[in-house]
């Protein structure tokens, strides 16, 4: 009996309820109970992935159709029964195998149908009562990737076989994945272990982890030669919701990258020596692309420019007074105001000394403080892609204008009795959101104390603990006793005291007194890179320590190249996808081409797709789309900080000539979606020559 089931199931997964067959769903509370046997028999040769795949294909029946018709499973006779709880069964099985599914494969399809089962139920408000349940199988892999990331590193980096690297880097990036889809604040919280923490151990919360995994996989397996180092033990993968060991299956040696039997290596013996050096690096490159991504783009992603900006649009000609050129140009080696540096071998830096910008409102970049005449403009290229910021010298407050009105802080005095009443005495009762100017401070503020606030504030990433501002006290160590911090501060307050009694009676005394100086004249620096140079030598980089890692480059037309060629590159994963409407009846490939609308589900699937971008201004992935309006005004754009996808709407692109016709048929040669009202399938040949790359077909009923 349990042969047939794995059989039917087998044969009838994915599609049978996805292509929509009359009758179909009368039928799923029997698919639902075979897929369910299939996972809860023992046997690993049954089809269990075919079972996991039949059982996400259904996740969203229930939310669309409601109380769905069924034929009852346990009589022999034509018996409709209408099923409120198929949500119910289906979840039930999913979850299950989403925990303990023996199966590498088949889990990995049940997590992926938990996740969708979780969008479609956080979309429609359902409240469902396992979401949570659901949300804490699925957190709980992230543990798991970093286990397994740690425990492969070292056998990975040894290994002759390009799989296994391949293997660890795509662990990696789906970790970046993870952990860009996570707010900061649960990244910060601590990690659950079996074993007792040290003494004099920080918290070890998951964020830490996962940098000291990626840290050694940067330098290498031995920063883990004490298992104590581990970012996670295995005891530590115990959990209630996962069990975290899968039985070894289907395993073979991988082909090794340069066996002689290998076909593919003898078409790449004369590069042998190259290529082993690059995949010897690849985990390690991977790692320094996975950190810097991080650091730049944690808890920042998107910021003002929106999600289609993730590396800086500045370059070296922008607002540079030595060079009138619109794009990168040799008239740029010629001015001097700029230097192009390299930094560990890694990282290009482009230093430009510009003009400050000056009469914007609130100061600009200098809040209004006095500064100097010129600022610093650094454009960093790495892996993570291109970057600039700009420095300027902050002198003090802005000079007070002898027309200003003067401030009266007897008007600002609250009430007696009201600073205590609104906050406690530990915290500030005013949120500073301006630099505390010195005039401007009250008789018992602390200068020092106005500044950390204001800094905490303006630069939350500056904050030593999340949450906890700048000039609220740090607790004691803990290796420090109550008497021991109290003995500190009296020694502290008697020296203060003795400083004022020793300058209270030799104040007068005629040898502790100095001639008055005139404030000496200022001068302007009168070379275009001397402020470059200082911020240079303040950053530490001209240090002796340095200068083996720190390197001038010669401007000339290959570095002209290069600096192209990084700025033409994506860091981000890109993809285009056609989208073609083909409307009931439409047979022939002029009339679909010449479609310039679609139904309403058309239209509701296609601003589903992304947001609308404008793509004579769009900065981001175009895709082979033009600005000039030749392949239409608007599209449906998609984008996270690691992937952008854009879509190629043949609706939108015009079609009122023959050579626009054929744009359309051209950008059809991607990955692309056909929309269709018809009943029946229609062939590839309607629009052109079969394409190499994927199609997915969507009927209208299908949404």
């Amino acid at each position: 009996m349990q042969d047939i089931v794995n059989t039917i199931i087998k044969h009838c997964s994915p599609r049978f309820f996805s292509i929509g067959l009359p009758g179909a769903t009368m039928l799923i509370i029997d698919f639902i109970i075979a897929a369910s046997r299939v996972t809860a028999c023992s046997s690993l040769n049954a089809p269990r992935v075919e079972a996991q795949i039949l059982l996400g294909s259904l996740v969203c029946f229930p939310n669309f159709y409601g109380e769905l018709p069924a034929l009852h499973p346990t009589t022999a006779d034509v018996v409709i029964t209408k099923f409120p709880d198929v949500k119910e069964h289906i979840i039930k099985t999913i979850l299950t195998s989403a925990r303990d599914e023996p199966s590498a494969p088949a889990r990995c399809v049940a997590l992926c149908s938990l996740g969708i089962w979780l969008c479609e139920e956080l979309a429609h408000g359902t409240h469902h009562p396992q979401i949570k349940e659901a949300l804490n199988v699925i957190c709980v892999t992230l543990k798991i990737l970093i286990a397994t990331i740690t425990y492969l590193l070292p056998a990975t980096e040894s290994s002759p076989h390009e799989l296994d690297k391949r293997l660890v880097v795509s662990l990696l990036l789906c970790l970046l994945d993870w952990v860009m889809a996570l707010p900061p604040e649960t990244l910060l919280q601590p990690v659950l272990s079996r074993s007792p923490p040290e003494k004099d151990q920080p918290t070890k919360t998951l964020l830490s982890c996962i940098y000291k995994v990626l840290h050694g996989c940067v330098y290498g397996a031995q920063s883990f030669n004490s298992p104590k180092y581990f970012p996670l033990q295995l005891s530590d993968l115990f959990t209630a919701d996962y069990d975290p060991f899968l039985p070894l299956e289907c395993l073979r040696e991988p082909e090794p990258l340069h066996s002689p039997e290998s076909e593919r290596s003898a078409k790449l013996q004369p590069v042998t020596e190259v290529r082993s050096r690059i995949q010897q690096g690849l985990v390690s490159i991977a790692a320094r692309t996975v950190i810097n991504h991080l650091v730049n783009h944690l808890g920042h992603y998107p910021m003002s420019g929106g999600p289609a900006t993730l590396s800086s649009q500045v370059c070296e000609n922008h607002d540079n007074p030595y060079c009138e050129s619109a794009d990168l140009g040799p008239e740029l080696f010629h001015s001097p105001n700029l230097q192009f540096l390299v930094l560990n071998g890694t990282t290009l830096l482009s230093v430009l000394q510009i003009r400050s910008e000056s009469g914007v409102p609130g100061g600009g970049m200098t809040a209004g403080l006095s500064s100097a005449p010129t600022c610093v403009r650094v454009i960093v290229r790495d892996v993570a892609g291109k970057h600039s910021w700009d420095s300027a010298v902050l002198y003090g407050p802005p000079p007070t204008s002898p027309n200003s009105p003067e401030v009266n802080d007897e008007d600002d005095k609250p009430e007696p009795g009201l600073e205590q009443t609104l906050a406690p005495p530990l915290a500030k009762r005013v949120c500073r959101e301006a630099v505390p100017a010195w005039d401007s401070l009250r008789e018992g503020e602390d200068a020092l104390d106005e500044m950390l606030q204001y800094m905490g504030y303006s630069s939350p990433e500056c904050l030593q603990r999340a949450g906890m501002p700048l000039n609220i006290p740090a607790p004691p160590p803990a290796c420090v006793s109550e008497k021991q911090e109290n003995d500190v501060i009296n020694a502290i307050l008697k020296q203060s005291a003795a400083e004022k009694d020793f300058v209270l009676h030799c104040f007068n005394f005629l040898f502790f007194l100095a001639m008055p100086h005139p404030e000496p004249d200022t001068e302007t620096p009168q070379s275009a890179f001397y402020y470059c140079r200082l911020l240079i030598n303040i950053l530490g980089l001209n240090s002796w320590e340095k200068r083996c890692s720190f390197h001038l480059l010669r401007k000339n037309e290959k570095l002209l190249r290069e600096l192209k060629n990084l700025d033409s590159r994506q860091c981000r994963e890109t993809h285009k996808i056609a989208v073609f409407y083909v409307a009931e009846g439409q047979e022939d490939k002029h009339s679909i081409l010449t479609n310039t609308a679609g139904s309403q589900a058309y239209e509701d699937f296609v601003s589903g797709l992304g947001w609308e971008v404008d793509l004579t201004t769009h900065c981001g992935f175009m895709g082979g789309l033009q600005r000039n309006r030749s392949t239409g005004q608007t599209t449906p754009y998609y984008a996270t900080s690691t992937t952008e996808v854009i879509y190629h709407v043949s609706t939108r692109m015009p079609h009122d000539q023959d050579h626009n016709l054929t744009k359309k048929v051209t950008h059809y040669k991607c990955c692309s979606l056909n929309h269709m009202t018809a009943a029946e399938l229609i062939t590839l040949k309607i629009i052109g020559e079969q394409s190499l790359y994927p199609s997915l077909i969507l009927f209208g009923q299908s949404l």
